[in-house]
């Protein structure tokens, strides 16, 4: 039995988990930084990253707010130099980088991301760590199968990212009717029904292992009617939760970065929508008085005292530091954040709030 590695998002929350377990030592600060990894395609420097002019930036401006000497200062310049270091190693197609250092307390994160952060370098003794929770919430990993009854193309799709993996082709020749067969056109449909069985079962057991295997939250099926219904009977039932609702229409011919648009829509569209129906169902706990608050002190309390599942922020709620004041509250306490966009009722109660584990009257 092999152990297989940990899917991306396994390992960005045990990140987060971790950093936001760390607190800088008294007269030194925890660098947070963000950046968008991606090389400028126009403009006067092209091939620069917007990220780069950013970290240099803020990092001289940070700098210069220390003092001439000082702990501060000493940890500051190791933690900048640690941050080029690692930049210099990060894998070109990263598109996204944030990385959290502290030298006076032993801390050091990297973590390369599929796409891009907002460009954010703060110095302070809390790490900032929305921009990270925000990126686990909205950042899924859908396996799509485009499939005709004697063709399966796989692909993995990962935020602005597709990758085609072998999938499975049939010989034409099983369903091929042969005059010297001896087979009688009834015959030969039920050997074709069984072929497109067998071949939809196969399929089936290639898709199993691939979601597994990617850690996929969300799959995709498309094509062919008869290959789709027959593909569908043969998923196992663990996997036909995590079928996409909808129909798709993908050509078996399709390119990758076709799939990827259709895909991309879609599953940006089942966000948003999955985001909006959880601040539905948290206005609902506050209303009722039941398992919800809302606003920033009763949010802020209910996760101190271990009390909030889920935490909810509409993804304008100012000010910034109360934001990644909760994001690291929630990850210490093992609650999840569920970032959400213009929702009324949401913003009605303060922008910010908690569905509960339990009654909550602090």
């Amino acid at each position: 039995m092999t152990n297989e590695a940990p899917s991306f998002e396994t390992q960005l929350a045990e990140t987060l988990r971790r950093v936001a377990r760390w607190e800088a030592p008294p007269g030194t600060g925890i660098l947070s930084v963000y950046l968008d990894w991606r090389p400028q395609a126009t403009g006067e420097r092209p091939g620069v990253r917007s990220g780069e002019i950013h970290l240099k930036d803020r990092l001289r401006e940070i700098e210069a707010s220390l003092g001439v000497r000082g702990p501060a200062l000493e940890s500051f310049r190791a933690d900048a130099d640690r941050v080029h270091a690692a930049l210099a190693e990060v894998d070109p197609a990263a598109e996204g980088v944030a990385i959290f250092a502290c030298s006076a307390a032993g801390l050091f994160e990297r973590i390369a991301a599929p796409a891009a952060f907002e460009n954010q370098v703060v110095y302070d003794r809390y790490p900032r760590l929305y921009q990270l929770a925000r990126f686990l919430d909205e950042y899924e990993t859908a396996v799509v199968a485009v499939a005709d009854t004697n063709t399966l193309r796989l692909f993995v799709v990962r935020g602005e990212r597709i990758r085609e993996v072998p999938g499975k082709d049939e010989d034409p020749y099983n369903y091929q009717m042969r005059s010297t067969s001896g087979m009688n056109e009834h015959r030969f449909r039920r050997h074709v029904e069984q072929h497109r069985r067998e071949f939809a079962e196969e399929a089936a057991k290639l898709i199993e292992q691939l979601c597994d295997r990617e850690g996929a939250t969300r799959l995709v099926i498309a094509g062919d009617e008869t290959a789709l219904h027959l593909l569908q009977q043969a998923l196992p039932h663990q996997l036909t939760a995590r079928v996409a609702e909808g129909r798709f229409h993908i050509d078996i011919r399709a390119g990758a970065e076709h799939v990827r648009r259709v895909v991309e829509e879609f599953l940006l569209q089942t966000e948003d929508d999955q985001s909006q129906e959880t601040a539905d169902i948290l206005v609902g706990e506050i209303e009722e008085g039941d398992l919800g608050v809302g606003g920033l002190e009763r949010t802020r309390a209910a996760l101190e005292a271990g009390a909030a599942d889920v935490v909810v922020i509409d993804d304008a709620f100012e000010p910034a530091e109360a934001r990644d004041e909760l994001t690291q509250l929630a990850a210490r306490t093992g609650a999840r954040v569920e970032v959400v966009r213009e929702h009324a009722g949401l913003r009605a109660h303060g922008g910010v709030g908690a569905i509960l584990r339990y009654r909550f009257t602090g």
